[in-house]
């Protein structure tokens, strides 16, 4: 048992009004044990501590949680999960939400679905492709898009609006700067038929990092023309 992450989770929890039960700390922990020993082997993060792994990766990716709720969201997919944040915390916690995990890096899809497994959770499935070439296969399949530090928000709002459908919603944790980014990616929301509804700002307790919760709705189609191909909305974004 590890009392610090177990701690931190709790008094983050307990900060930012997050109802958590020991059961899902349970699983928690059992994941962050997996994460830090695959760790060992592959290159899955930079943040290893019991604190730090605790907050900014799993407060940090429950702080979603909010968004989640409020637009009663169930099916969802996580773009560019990495070692699983944020979708693999939220789909924890809410045990009914049914989740998509997807990553280019076969090793961290690899490491998803062991934790799956070990925590026999259902309804969760993690896929390796880019995210460019998922929407060829599931453009506008899903309700909710949530992201994590993956991207510019030009960049992102062309991975994540074509495979949300109209009516759904890109949900992304994002630093402090955020209207500047919003600002630069207006057009390319726009275009990708996509409105900023809602920012919300919190503050990581304990680290005192500051964040802001975007949230996109999808109002119209996105043109087929988006996303372009593998690379090109990074080399040139909207």
């Amino acid at each position: 048992m590890n009392d610090l992450f177990r701690h931190t989770i709790q008094h983050d929890c307990e900060k930012l009004g997050i109802i958590i039960n020991n059961d899902i700390i349970d699983k928690f922990e059992l994941y962050y044990q997996m994460l830090y020993k695959k760790n060992k082997e592959i290159n899955l993060t930079t943040i290893t501590t019991p604190e730090e792994a605790a907050e900014k990766h799993f407060i940090d990716s429950l702080s979603l949680n909010h968004e989640i709720k409020l637009l009663s969201a169930n099916n969802i997919v996580d773009i560019g999960s990495g070692a699983g944040f944020p979708g693999l915390p939220l789909k924890i916690y809410n045990n009914d939400l049914d989740m998509t995990l997807v990553d280019a890096v076969g090793k961290k899809v690899k490491f998803m679905q062991q934790v799956i497994q070990e925590l026999k959770l259902q309804n969760v499935n993690a896929i390796k492709t880019r995210i460019e070439d998922l929407a060829s296969i599931c453009r506008e399949k899903y309700f909710v898009a949530v992201s994590r530090a993956v991207a510019d928000l030009r960049v992102l709002v062309e991975y994540a609006l074509p495979i949300v459908r109209v009516s759904g919603y890109v949900i992304a944790t994002k630093g402090p700067n955020i209207n500047e980014e919003i600002i630069l990616a207006d057009r390319a929301i726009k275009i990708l038929g996509g409105e900023v509804v809602n920012i919300r700002h919190l503050t990581l307790p304990i680290s005192q990092e500051n964040r802001a919760i975007i949230t996109i709705k999808k109002i119209k189609p996105t043109p087929v023309k988006y996303p372009r191909k593998a690379g090109i909305p990074k080399k040139r974004p909207l």
